[in-house]
């Protein structure tokens, strides 16, 4: 019964993330995540959703915890090199002009 719980969170969740309704699909994958929180793809969707709702430091943590649970997880090292290369090029938020 959990597996097909999960399963059926999981489906709903992405949906919500191609749909861009990122808290919905950040609730959905919590809930499958509260069933099975040994489940790297769980760690890995909450992640995109986090990303998409533009809480990176959120989504960078989901990314860990994805490869501390598959190290050969390849999508999440991705995203998260990814990640981390944007917010080493974020500018320095000042009232001081380039010139």
């Amino acid at each position: 019964m959990e597996q097909g719980e999960i399963e059926v969170l999981l489906e709903l969740g992405q949906s919500y993330l191609l749909n861009k309704e990122y808290e919905n699909a950040i609730k959905k994958f919590g809930e499958a995540l509260k069933i099975n929180p040994h489940d790297p793809e769980v760690y890995y969707y909450l992640g995109l959703a986090y990303e998409g709702d533009n809480k990176l430091e959120d989504a960078i943590n989901m990314y860990e915890k994805t490869l501390g649970l598959d190290e050969t997880f390849n999508n999440a090292e991705i995203r998260l090199n990814k990640l981390k290369d944007k917010m080493n090029e974020k500018p320095e938020k000042s009232g001081k002009k380039r010139n």
